[in-house]
């Protein structure tokens, strides 16, 4: 077990190096001693989409879902690689997931939001927006995406109460100048 821990400190410096190489080759180790580490499976994965290897990446995350199933992270970090591939179908699969565990994740819902925005489904985009919102209402990049979803369909009034929450919270986020009221 102290080999174990010794390694896994091992592979972590290495991710946080950006040594992603060297941390893939260590969680390797690290799998051949004990192939059910859902932690070494996702760390793993982590490296491999750093390295922009996203099928390898899937395969650790599918791993570390078959360990465990209910681990949030698991199906979020999925989730990020499909909707990195646009594939919004499988990612709004996974993002469900995530919230299936823990329906308090904003970043999730934000997640969630941006697949069905992407599969141009945008009423339930909102939805899952305002979701985000009503966790925490000062993340601005739920009110960004608001505007982004808003702009798409015309809604101009709701557009312009939106521009003005989110300069509220940020006077200088770059949409006062992106979408400026001239």
């Amino acid at each position: 077990m102290v080999k174990d821990l010794t390694m896994h400190k091992t592979a972590r410096a290495h991710l946080k190096s950006a040594r992603y190489s060297k941390a893939i080759d260590t969680y390797r180790s690290i799998l051949d001693e004990n192939p059910l580490d859902e932690e070494a499976h996702l760390s793993m994965g982590g490296a491999y989409r750093a390295l922009g290897e996203y099928q390898k990446a899937i395969d650790c995350y599918d791993k570390a879902i078959e360990i465990n199933p209910d681990n949030d992270d698991n199906w979020y970090y999925r989730g990020k690689i499909f909707a990195r591939l646009s594939n919004h179908k499988e990612a709004l699969k996974c993002f469900d997931m995530v919230l299936r565990i823990t329906p308090t994740d904003e970043f999730s819902w934000i997640a969630k939001a941006k697949a069905l925005k992407g599969l141009g489904l945008l009423e339930e985009a909102l939805q899952s927006i305002e979701r985000a919102i009503s966790i925490n209402s000062r993340n601005e990049d739920s009110y960004y995406l608001k505007l982004l979803v808003l702009k798409r369909l015309g809604r101009k009034k709701e557009f312009d109460i939106t521009l003005n929450e989110l300069l509220g919270i940020n006077p200088l986020h770059q949409a006062g100048e992106e979408f400026s009221h001239g």
